[in-house]
């Protein structure tokens, strides 16, 4: 997918969900990353460069499991891989799984 984070920019203001358990939270999307804000008003930041590179990984592999981004990516902080797979999983061409928690491009 080219371009991938214009198309995810065209989801600003939009909700995503958790894979598992499909929380919602709005996704405000600019060029330094996407902010999630939860419904109860607290909110997290996550940098375009850790999206860049899980959708990297995600491309290169096929899948993207939840391993590969709470040990590879957010090395270990598990709301912001909670969020940065839901923000992944809003993208079209993108499938996933909620147990286990694996994103997917879809063929």
């Amino acid at each position: 997918m080219n371009n991938w984070y214009d198309e995810l920019k065209k989801l600003d203001g939009r909700k995503c969900f958790t894979l598992t358990q499909n929380k919602p939270a709005i996704m405000h999307i600019d060029d330094s990353g996407v902010t999630i804000e939860y419904p109860t008003g607290g909110s997290i930041k996550i940098s375009q460069a850790l999206l860049d590179e899980a959708f990297s990984k995600l491309q290169i592999k096929g899948v993207l499991t939840l391993e590969d981004v709470h040990n590879g990516i957010t090395h270990g902080n598990g709301a912001k891989t909670d969020r940065l797979m839901a923000i992944l999983r809003e993208l079209p061409g993108i499938g996933y799984t909620g147990e286990p928690r694996t994103l997917f491009i879809k063929e």
